[in-house]
C-alpha cells in the first residue's frame, strides 16, 4: 500500500498549487482548506488502520534497505500525523477568519504547507538521513515564515532561531556520518538489529550523546532552548499556534523513536541524562513564564516547560512512562495550539496582549473566558482535564523508580504553571478598568473563537474519555518499544539483517 506517502504528497501538491495560483482569493483558500481537511481524513484513516495492528511500509524506488528510503507508519506515527493535520487545519481556518483575502500574504499558505510536509515526513520516515532531509524541509519553511511578515524590530529575534538550528543541522549531519560508519546503514530497523549486541560500546555512547544534543535543540531542551521564547511571539497568531503545537513535539517524537525503536534499551546513562535535563527545563522555563507579562511570551516559555514533562517521561524509560509521554504529547499539542489562538482572539479584542493594558474580557466575552479556563487548567494538570492524566502517569512512573526529586520538580512546575495561567486570567479576563477597550463589534473574533472551541472540544474529549486514550497510548508505547516487530515489518525479514553488529 502507498498510504505512507499520502500525508507527504498532499501538502506538497497543495503548496505548489497555492504558489502558482498567485494572489490569495476565495478559490485558493478553498483549495488549501479542502486539502487540509483531506490530510486530516487520511491521517485519521491511518490511525484506525494501525489500531488494528497494521504497519504501513513503503520502500521508495525498490532499493535495498541499506541504500533506499523506507517510509514506515505505525500507531505512534499515525497519531502524530493526525495531530499535525488537525492543528494545521485549525491554523488555516483561524487565519481565514482572522483577516480578509486582501490582507493575506501570498506566500504564507504555500510555506505553511511546505512546513506541514516536512513535519509529516519526519513522522513517516524510517531512515536517519531522510529524517535529516525532513528536518531541513521543515526548518527552511520555518525560517521563511519567521521572517516573512516580521518588521525591523521582530526580525532580530529570528537570528538566534536560525543560528542554533543551523548548528543543530550540522551536528545532525555529523551524527548521520558516525551512524553509517558504525553500522553501515542509516535504516532505523537495520540499526536497531545491529546495535542491539553493542550497548556497552563507548562509540555508541558518543552517538547517543550527539543525538541528544541534536534533538534536544529541536525539542527546546535545557540548556539549548534560549532561541524559542523570543522568536515565537513575533509570528502571526495562526502560524505561531502551528509552531507552538508541533515543532518542538517533532523533536520529542524523534527522541522517542530513537531511544525506543532504534538504539538499545540498555543505555541507562542517556536516559538518566534526559531525565535531569528535563527537570531543569520544566523548572527554569516555568520561572521564565512567570517573569513575562504578555500572553504570547508566557505561553512560549510554557512550551519549553511542558517539553520537560515529556522528556522526563522518556528519561524514566519504562513502558508506563513512555505511554505517559505519548499521552502528554497528544494533550499538549491540542491545548497549546488552542491557547495561542485564544491569545490571538484576546489580542484582537483588546488591541494588545500586554497584560497591563488588557482586561474586561470576561464581562464582554464569557465564552472566550470559559475556553481559556478549560485549556489553562488542563495545561496546569487539574483533573479531569486532559493534562492531568499524562502528569499523573509520569508521577506514578517516577515514584515507581524512586525518582523523588524529579517528581517533586514536576509537581512544583505544575503549581507554578497554574500561577502563571492565573496571571493571564486576572490580567486579561477578570480585571481591567472601564476605559480598557473591548472591540466586540467585529464579527471575525466570533469565527476565530469557533475554531478555538473546536480544539477545546477535542481536548475535553481527551480528558473525559481518558480511559480509551490511555489504552491507545499504552498500545503505541508497547509497539514503539518492540524493536524486532518494527524491524520485521520494515525489512520483511529478520535473519539476513540481524547480523553485522558494530565492527
Amino acid at each position: 500500500m502507498n498510504w505512507p506517502v499520502a500525508p507527504i504528497l498532499l501538502p506538497l501538491f497543495t503548496a505548489l498549487a497555492a504558489l502558482f495560483w498567485g494572489r490569495p482569493g476565495v478559490g485558493r483558500r478553498s483549495l488549501v482548506a479542502g486539502s487540509a481537511a483531506a490530510q486530516l481524513a487520511v491521517s485519521l484513516g491511518l490511525v484506525c488502520a494501525t489500531l488494528e495492528g497494521r504497519i504501513f511500509v513503503l520502500g521508495l524506488g525498490a532499493w535495498p534497505a541499506r541504500f533506499g528510503i523506507v517510509l514506515v507508519v505505525d500507531l505512534l506515527s499515525a497519531l502524530m500525523l493526525a495531530l499535525s493535520t488537525l492543528v494545521a487545519l485549525a491554523s488555516v481556518l483561524y487565519a481565514y477568519a482572522e483577516s480578509p483575502t486582501r490582507a493575506e500574504h501570498p506566500l504564507r499558505a504555500p510555506l505553511t504547507q511546505f512546513l506541514v510536509m516536512g513535519i509529516n515526513l519526519t513522522f513517516c520516515t524510517g531512515d536517519l538521513f531522510n529524517l535529516f532531509v525532513a528536518f531541513e524541509i521543515m526548518l527552511i519553511a520555518s525560517y521563511a515564515l519567521l521572517t516573512l511578515e516580521a518588521d525591523d524590530w521582530d526580525i532580530k529575534h529570528a537570528f538566534p532561531y536560525v543560528g542554533i538550528n543551523l548548528f543543530g543541522s550540522a551536528l545532525f549531519l555529523s551524527a548521520c556520518g558516525l551512524t553509517y560508519a558504525l553500522f553501515g546503514t542509516l535504516n532505523f530497523a537495520q540499526i536497531a538489529l545491529r546495535a542491539a549486541p553493542c550497548a556497552d560500546d563507548p562509540r555508541l555512547w558518543v552517538l547517543a550523546l550527539l543525538l541528544i544534543v541534536v534533538f534536544g535543540i529541536k525539542a527546546g531542551l535545557f540548556p539549548l532552548y534560549y532561541w524559542l521564547p523570543n522568536s515565537y511571539p513575533t509570528l502571526p497568531i495562526p502560524t505561531s499556534a502551528l509552531f507552538a503545537g508541533m515543532l518542538t513535539k517533532v523533536g520529542v517524537y524523534v527522541l522517542l523513536r530513537i531511544f525506543g525503536t532504534v538504539l538499545p534499551h540498555e543505555l541507562a546513562f542517556a536516559h538518566t541524562l534526559l531525565a535531569w535535563l528535563a527537570g531543569a527545563t520544566m523548572l527554569l522555563a516555568v520561572m521564565g513564564a512567570i517573569a513575562r507579562n504578555f500572553i504570547r511570551g508566557i505561553l512560549s516559555f510554557h512550551i519549553l516547560s511542558q517539553i520537560g514533562f515529556m522528556v522526563l517521561a522518556i528519561g524514566l524509560f519504562t513502558p508506563l512512562s513512555v505511554a505517559a509521554c505519548i499521552l502528554y504529547i497528544i494533550h499538549h499539542i491540542v491545548v497549546k495550539s488552542s491557547l495561542f489562538l485564544i491569545g490571538g482572539v484576546a489580542m484582537r479584542l483588546n488591541g494588545t496582549d500586554d497584560l497591563e493594558r488588557m482586561g474586561n474580557l470576561w464581562k464582554r466575552t464569557p465564552w472566550l473566558g470559559a475556553l481559556f479556563l478549560c485549556q489553562a487548567l488542563s495545561l496546569a494538570g487539574l483533573p479531569p482535564l486532559s493534562g492531568f492524566w499524562g502528569k499523573y502517569l509520569i508521577v506514578v512512573a517516577g515514584l515507581e523508580q524512586a525518582q523523588y526529586a524529579l517528581v517533586a520538580v514536576s509537581i512544583l512546575a505544575s503549581i507554578l504553571t497554574l500561577f502563571s495561567m492565573v496571571k493571564i486570567w486576572n490580567g486579561a479576563f477578570w480585571t481591567g478598568s472601564d476605559r480598557v477597550p473591548v472591540r466586540t463589534s467585529d464579527w471575525r473574533w466570533r469565527a476565530m473563537t469557533a475554531v478555538v472551541a473546536g480544539l477545546t472540544c477535542v481536548s475535553l474529549a481527551i480528558g473525559l474519555g481518558a480511559e480509551g486514550v490511555v489504552q491507545i497510548a499504552i498500545e503505541a508505547a508497547e509497539r514503539l518499544l518492540d524493536q524486532h516487530a518494527y524491524a520485521d515489518a520494515a525489512l520483511g525479514f529478520l535473519g539476513k539483517t540481524a547480523a553485522n553488529p558494530i565492527p
